[in-house]
């Protein structure tokens, strides 16, 4: 990509963070209405992204698709393997150590890492971060939901099959396979909506920093390891790899790129249901939040 380019997405990225921020700061959203748009977001702009991807990426070399399907799941496999290699000897209570395990693997890949690939990528770059959300959420409700809870806890396929992303990510695949030359009004329609997904994502991050107690969260150790391994370690990894097997450049950088992306929400949300460290979540979540504005241009500056 070219530094120009680059350096106006991520200076448009900031100043839409700052938008929302400066926004909620001022009171013209309630926590409510951030809520509400957040749901939106998530259930009906995100998955008509998702959909026009699929029509929009069929420029995309289909060997490329099929081998993504293999490097992000060895990428998920990757990431849990040395994270319990990392924290099994750091982290002594093993819900703890689970908990922080599964931060290090489950980034926010929808609400950040989607928009954020459809804003520097394009719909090229967009089937590669479908793959790695459905890929995600395959992952979360088989394997990391047991680390999550009990031994006995159920894989929940309700959950994991009516989630708006899952569909529209099956959907969105299987229409870049199918033999069409575009999706006309309905393209259109859906490419309109999901452009949305960029500036609204960006500028809901911004009003999650309204409240954050930067002091707290910058001081918590094992916050820190895991942001440094969610933000850097993990990601630089994944592209030193990528670059020596010469794997198609476009889809190194997507792979990175999502890879680098702050801890995910979810984290929170199971750690509550199932009564573990939710605060801890939290702190991590935020923490790696506010670092990922300085880390995120510094792994795109890989490209």
């Amino acid at each position: 990509m070219y530094l120009g380019t680059l350096v106006n997405s991520l200076l448009t990225l900031f100043l839409l963070v700052l938008s929302g921020y400066l926004i909620k700061k001022i009171n013209l959203v309630s926590d409510k209405t951030v809520d509400e748009l957040s749901d939106v977001l998530l259930k009906i702009i995100l998955p008509a992204s998702i959909i026009a991807s699929g029509f929009e990426g069929k420029n995309s070399d289909i060997k490329s698709v099929g081998l993504s399907f293999l490097i992000i799941s060895l990428c998920y496999i990757f990431f849990f393997l040395f994270s319990f290699i990392v924290f099994r000897g750091i982290i002594k209570d093993k819900g703890r150590r689970n908990l922080a395990i599964n931060m290090c693997v489950f980034a926010n890949t929808s609400f950040i890492g989607l928009p954020l690939v459809a804003v520097l990528f394009g719909s090229s770059g967009m089937i590669y971060a479908v793959i790695y959300n459905l890929l995600y959420n395959v992952f979360m409700y088989t394997l990391g939901i047991r680390l999550f809870g009990e031994k006995n806890e159920k894989l929940d396929i309700k959950a994991f099959v009516l989630n708006p992303l899952t569909l529209s990510s099956i959907l969105s695949i299987v229409l870049f396979f199918l033999p069409l030359d575009g999706g006309g009004v309905v393209e259109d329609f859906l490419s309109t909506i999901g452009g949305m997904s960029g500036p609204l994502s960006m500028m809901l991050v911004g009003s999650w920093l309204i409240g954050v107690d930067l002091k707290s969260v910058l001081k918590k150790p094992l916050c820190y390891l895991v942001s440094l391994m969610r933000l850097l370690i993990l990601p630089l990894s994944v592209f030193f790899v990528l670059s020596l097997l010469d794997v198609d450049e476009l889809m190194t950088d997507t792979i990175t790129l999502i890879s680098a992306i702050p801890v995910g929400t979810l984290n929170v949300i199971f750690s509550k249901k199932f009564g573990g460290d939710s605060h801890l979540a939290n702190e991590t979540m935020m923490q790696s939040l506010v670092l990922s504005v300085v880390t995120i241009p510094l792994i795109v500056l890989l490209f």
